[in-house]
This record gives structure tokens, sequence and C-alpha cells, in this order.
């Protein structure tokens, strides 16, 4: 019974701080007010997080985790490269536009120092399926030319631009609408020049 009230609170703190941090940031969002949010004692957190960069890194790892899973759940080895590629940018947009305040907390971690380098280094390796489909379409001379780091930006930040105008109400297409022009606009970008 005391293992499920530990579960509940540790997912209750985790759910606050990231409804918290998404809409504050990182340093205007006190662990007092995290505690309070979850509904427990501010002492509490510290049982569970042994800081509050604990609580961002633990937060970060999961969150990475559920990405790096859209993206292996996309990946279908039988069809070709660029469809693959494309099919993995329409499920990270699904996950995405379904967890929006966690998409805002993984933005803001990956372009801040808050995270650890520990859990920087661990979570290098998460989108390696990713890498691989960006390797065999260079290697099959559909992306020749377009270096790793221009595709990735290509891949992940107008899909943060999306997720933060629809936060705002700011969207005006369907979701899926928007989804499919996001893929179609990203492919544009990197096909051959001729």
């Amino acid at each position: 019974m005391s293992r499920h009230l530990s579960e509940e609170k540790r997912k209750a703190l985790m759910e606050a701080a990231v409804d918290l941090f998404s809409t504050q940031g990182f340093h205007a969002t006190p662990t007092q007010q995290i505690s309070e949010r979850a509904g427990v004692s501010a002492g509490t957190l510290f049982r569970y997080f042994q800081t509050k960069e604990d609580l961002i890194d633990t937060l970060y790892t999961s969150i990475h985790r559920a990405i790096a899973n859209a993206v292996n759940e996309a990946i279908r080895p039988e069809i070709p490269v660029e469809e693959q590629i494309k099919n993995v940018k329409r499920q990270v947009l699904h996950w995405m536009f379904e967890n929006p305040k966690e998409t805002i907390f993984f933005e803001q971690v990956t372009s801040t120092p808050n995270i650890t380098e520990m859990t920087k280094d661990k979570l290098l390796i998460r989108f390696s399926a990713l890498d691989e489909l960006y390797q065999k379409a260079v290697s099959r001379g559909i992306l020749k030319g377009i270096n790793r780091e221009v595709f990735l930006a290509n891949f992940w930040y107008p899909n943060f631009m999306l997720i933060h105008l629809h936060s705002f109400g700011k969207l005006h297409s369907d979701i899926e609408e928007t989804i499919e022009q996001s893929v179609a606009s990203m492919w544009c970008g990197m096909e051959q020049k001729q």
C-alpha cells in the first residue's frame, strides 16, 4: 500500500514539475511551488529527488525515452528510407501534440545547461535509430549534401514552434493537416538539388 502511495506522490511531483517548468521555466519555479501543486508537503519532493536538478534530469530522461519510443515505433524497414523518415516525423509530431507540456519542457532542457553532463551523455544514444535512417539516406544519395546537424535541425526545431503555437491557441489549421504540411516542408527543404 505505501509503495502505491509513493508512486502516486512521485508521479504527482513529476506532473506538477512539468506543468510549472513548461509555463514558468526552471529558475522561476521554486521546489515549494512544485510540492504545493502536487499536493504534498514541502520536504516530500526531496525524498524522491535529491535536488531540483535531479528532478529535471529524471523528467528529461523520462520524456526523452517516450520520444525515442515514438521514433523507434515509426521505423518500418520494409518501406523506403524516405518514407521511414517521414513516418518518424509524423509519429514524433503526434506524440508532441498529445504531450505539449512535456514537449515544451523537453525543448527547454535541450537548450539549457540545467541538464547534467552525465544525463546528456546517457541520452545521446536514444535517437540512434533516427541517426541510422539519416546515414542510410545519405549513403543512398537521398540526402546528398545535407549534413547531420542540418538534418536534425530541420527534423526537430519546427516541431517545437508548432507546439508553442498550438499551446497559445494560435495554430489555425487541423492538427493532422499541420503534421502533413510539416512533413512535406521538412522534406522539401532537404530534397536533393539536381
